[in-house]
């Protein structure tokens, strides 16, 4: 009797831990069909380093959308609910472009780079040459979010088309030709002309070496619409993955005539002086001097410049 007790308890014991084991698999196959689809939506087009979007996008060829956001707002929810959602812009934003996503809590240096002040905001920036494209600030709804983007990429492709021949004829050819003719520097009449910071001269020089070096046109990269020379390829490469560090303050504007007109005056590279490593420029000697002698009075402005509000010298 005690032998028939002692077997029917272990029959039953083994079909209960069968039971078990039927479950657990059940809840691991649920589990695992369930982060494939969450990991597949969340690693689709959206790349959540900045750096290393930027990189993959000059690698590409590729404009580069920068979408900054917030958990707190509601508009950037709803476009994430209503726009990024849409398969139309999924096509558009992950085969046409490298697209970003940045937190704007997390990454107030790029908010000031690129001069976000409302959220959502979609910066397209031309990854060739860190020139903003275009930058849409507020909600947008399906086809604006289309059009817009659409536009941002004609114009970059507009600005780099004879680049994208060149490298289509060497990826489509066995032996890489010359393209005689091809890439062209003339710059059409009524083109913008870009504004060259500190006379082109490389900010990096200027502030880790304090030295005078002459950048080149050919290693070039834009910040807040103006575009620095830089001396070498490393120096290029340092100064677009931090650009505040070396750009001078306010634009290069004059703090000091600033300060007391709120007059946005472009400094001289003559006139030049360092206060915790950052650059300031003036426009004069005395402006200069006016500083040095208190400058915690003009390094407090806060002014959101842009480059077209600066009033600037005829070219010597």
């Amino acid at each position: 009797m005690a032998q028939s007790n002692v077997e029917r308890f272990s029959s039953g014991d083994h079909e209960w831990k069968r039971l078990i084991f039927l479950t657990v698999g059940l809840l691991l196959v649920v589990l695992a069909t369930t982060s494939r689809v969450v990991g597949s939506e969340s690693s689709s087009f959206w790349r959540t380093d900045f750096k290393a979007a930027l990189q993959e996008a000059e690698e590409k060829k590729l404009p580069l959308v920068v979408h900054f956001y917030a958990d707190w707002c509601m508009p950037c929810q709803r476009m994430e609910r209503d726009v990024f959602s849409n398969a139309a812009v999924k096509d558009l934003l992950g085969t046409r472009f490298v697209a970003v996503k940045v937190n704007s809590d997390h990454r107030q240096d790029l908010v000031r780079r690129y001069g976000v002040e409302t959220l959502p905001s979609d910066v397209m920036v031309d990854s060739l040459t860190g020139r903003t494209i275009a930058l849409h600030a507020g909600f947008q709804d399906r086809s604006a979010y289309l059009a817009n983007a659409t536009q941002a990429e004609a114009r970059f492709s507009k600005a780099h088309s004879s680049e994208l021949v060149v490298t289509k004829l060497v990826m489509n050819s066995d032996k890489a030709q010359p393209a005689v003719g091809v890439k062209t520097n003339d710059v059409e009449l009524g083109d913008p002309q870009p504004v060259v910071g500190l006379d082109g001269f490389s900010p990096v020089s200027l502030t880790k070496k304090r030295q005078w070096n002459r950048g080149s046109p050919k290693l070039s990269w834009d910040y807040k619409d103006v575009t620095y020379h830089l001396a070498t390829r490393e120096e290029l490469l340092e100064f677009r993955s931090n650009p505040e560090a070396y750009a001078p303050k306010l634009l290069g504007c004059d703090p000091v005539i600033l300060w007391e007109s709120d007059k946005a005056v472009a400094g001289d590279i003559r006139f030049g002086a360092f206060f915790d490593d950052e650059l300031f420029l003036f426009k004069s000697e005395e402006r200069r001097r006016q500083f040095k002698a208190s400058p915690e009075k003009y390094i407090r402005l806060q002014h959101a410049l842009k480059v077209d509000q600066i009033e600037r010298t005829v070219v010597r």
